[in-house]
C-alpha cells in the first residue's frame, strides 16, 4: 500500500510544478489578460516559416530551460508566451535555421501587459550542409539493397538579435502592429 501513496504524492507534485508561478504557457492569445500573468511577444520581420525555440534562465541552476519549442514552423510572424510578472532572461533560437548562437534578451514582464521583442535574423556567412539519405534499390552488386545518397548545399548562417520594447497594454495578437 505504501508504494501507491508514494506514486500519488509524486503525481500531485508533478501537477503542482506545472501550475507553479514562473511557468510559461505555449503561444497564448486569450481575449483578456489573465490575472498574475504578463505576456511576451517575439516577432520577426517576415513570416519565413520559422520554428521558434525560446528558453528562460533558471536562477537556481544558472542554465536555460525551454519554455517554448516547436519543430513545425509557427504560422504568422511570431510567438506569444505567458510568463509570471518580473524580470526574465530569455534565449531565442530557431530549430529550422543554422544559427551561430541564440539571441539573448532581458525583459520586464508586467501583469496584464505585453512586452514586444523584435527578433532580427542577420546573415553572418555561409556553410556547407551535408545531407545523407538512405535509399532502397539496386546497388553496385546488382541486387536490391540500401545505399546512401549524399549531397551538399551551401546554407546561410544567421545571427539572432533581440530587442525588447517597453510593455504595452494587453490586446489579442491579431490587433498588434506586427501581426500578419
Amino acid at each position: 500500500m505504501k508504494p501507491l501513496k508514494t506514486i500519488q504524492c509524486w503525481m500531485a507534485l508533478a501537477v503542482l510544478a506545472c501550475w507553479a508561478p514562473g511557468c510559461a504557457t505555449r503561444n497564448v492569445n486569450p481575449a483578456q489578460a489573465r490575472a498574475n500573468t504578463g505576456y511576451v511577444d517575439f516577432y520577426a520581420d517576415s513570416s519565413g516559416e520559422l520554428s521558434w525555440r525560446v528558453a528562460r534562465l533558471d536562477e537556481q541552476t544558472q542554465g536555460f530551460k525551454d519554455v517554448f519549442s516547436e519543430f513545425a514552423p509557427v504560422p504568422g510572424r511570431g510567438v506569444r508566451l505567458a510568463l509570471a510578472p518580473g524580470r526574465h532572461r530569455l534565449q531565442v533560437s530557431f530549430i529550422n535555421r543554422l544559427v551561430r548562437g541564440p539571441g539573448v534578451v532581458e525583459v520586464e514582464v508586467k501583469e496584464g501587459m505585453i512586452t514586444p521583442v523584435h527578433v532580427v535574423l542577420i546573415s553572418d556567412g555561409t556553410a556547407e550542409v551535408q545531407r545523407k539519405e538512405n535509399q532502397l534499390g539496386r546497388t553496385v552488386h546488382g541486387y536490391a539493397g540500401r545505399r546512401v545518397e549524399t549531397s551538399s548545399d551551401p546554407t546561410v548562417i544567421l545571427r539572432v538579435s533581440c530587442e525588447a520594447h517597453p510593455p504595452i497594454p494587453y490586446q489579442v495578437k491579431e490587433r498588434m502592429v506586427y501581426a500578419p
